[in-house]
């Protein structure tokens, strides 16, 4: 009775569930797996420019202690590093959502292909980009005024030091608190506008109500799929540690074993960094579905993977 019945009280359930933490596990090494060929070229560029700022800024790591115009250029390696991210956003990771959402839904595609439907949807991409940006900084830089004129009323007083102290972290502390809360509603606003075309405010409302409704669901499986990622990642870079122990054994500083390390351990993020756009993906498509397909992708590809038919109650994601 219970099995003819399953069916029936999935196929009432108005809103699409989180799929089962196993399955999750699973998909997101399946999809990440499945991302490695096709998406090459540019895990290959991801490599070359994560190896690349690692020994800029290892050869530009130095002291200074000469002055302020020292203590600036200490400042630029880190500049460049930040600065460079951009285009690394547009030409890699955006790119990766609708090559992941093809694969889900059983496309054949290529890196290039993902990359001229991001360049499509440029304008609205950017958009979003900017009230993103503002929901995180805006906050923020008023907390940061607020804590200015606190520090100036507080100035009046005879010993203040510890005052200003205890106001400037609270203000740190506040702004990383609220980048953190923020960023985590607003993690599901790109695959938003890139996937499904939503324009940048409703992008945003649309991941509030996803990570809002689901909170729980969502962090309990990120911080599985998070710690099972350390895990492998501090044994994968076993080599790099070694090279590291060697240098500090050593005594004194080697920019050659440094380099020799970023070899390695970019390789190892580049390789894990599919699989980190695939935790995200799964999330997503499991919750908002493409448009007019429903669940008939995932049904498709619970058969395959159990090599027959398969009824609506044995579907991970239902």
């Amino acid at each position: 009775m219970d099995a003819e019945a399953a069916p029936l009280r999935v196929s009432a359930r108005a809103q699409p569930a989180l799929p089962p933490l196993g399955a999750y596990v699973r998909a997101i090494l399946d999809l990440g797996r499945r991302s490695l060929r096709p998406a090459l070229p540019a895990l290959a560029f991801l490599y070359f420019y994560r190896l690349g700022m690692g020994i800029y800024v290892t050869l530009s790591d130095s002291s200074y202690t000469e002055g302020g115009a020292d203590a600036v250029g200490a400042l630029l390696p880190q500049i460049a590093k930040i600065g460079s991210f951009l285009p690394l956003l547009v030409l890699i990771y955006t790119p990766f959502l609708p090559l992941q959402d093809d694969l889900l839904r059983g496309r054949a595609t290529s890196f290039l292909a993902s990359i001229r439907r991001v360049l499509e949807m440029s304008w609205e991409f950017m958009l979003s980009g900017i009230v993103q940006g503002i929901i995180l900084v805006l906050p923020f830089a008023l907390l940061a005024i607020a804590g200015g004129i606190i520090l100036r009323i507080v100035a009046a007083g005879a010993d203040t030091m510890t005052q200003r102290m205890m106001v400037l972290w609270l203000v740190l502390l506040g702004g990383v608190v609220w980048f953190l809360v923020a960023g985590a509603f607003l993690m599901f606003a790109t695959p938003a506008v890139v996937l499904d075309r939503e324009g940048p405010v409703q992008s945003v409302r649309t991941s509030v109500s996803l990570v809002g409704r689901h909170l729980g669901g969502i962090f309990g499986r990120l911080l599985v799929f998070g710690f099972l990622t350390t895990m492998v990642y501090f044994v994968a870079l076993t080599p790099s540690a070694i090279i590291g122990a060697v240098e500090r054994t050593s005594g004194s500083p080697s920019q050659a074993l440094e380099i020799a390390g970023l070899v390695w351990s970019s390789a190892v993020d580049s390789l894990l960094f599919p699989y980190w756009v695939a935790a995200l993906m799964v999330l997503y498509r499991a919750l908002v579905p493409p448009a007019g397909e429903g669940h008939a992708a995932v049904r498709r590809s619970a058969e395959e993977e159990i090599g027959g038919p398969v009824s609506p109650a044995r579907i991970p994601f239902e």
